[in-house]
């Protein structure tokens, strides 16, 4: 199953944009537990 997402303007409900989501994929990106953030610069 794909799941459609429209995104629409607050003012005139013009279309910002479309977006399909496949439920299957993950979406949120994975870091191992043990890592440590890299120091700011």
């Amino acid at each position: 199953m794909i799941t459609a997402v429209v995104v629409e303007g607050r003012t005139q409900g013009e279309l910002l944009r479309e977006l399909t989501i496949d439920p299957t994929r993950d979406y949120q990106p994975q870091r191992p537990a043990n890592t440590t953030k890299p120091p700011n610069p």
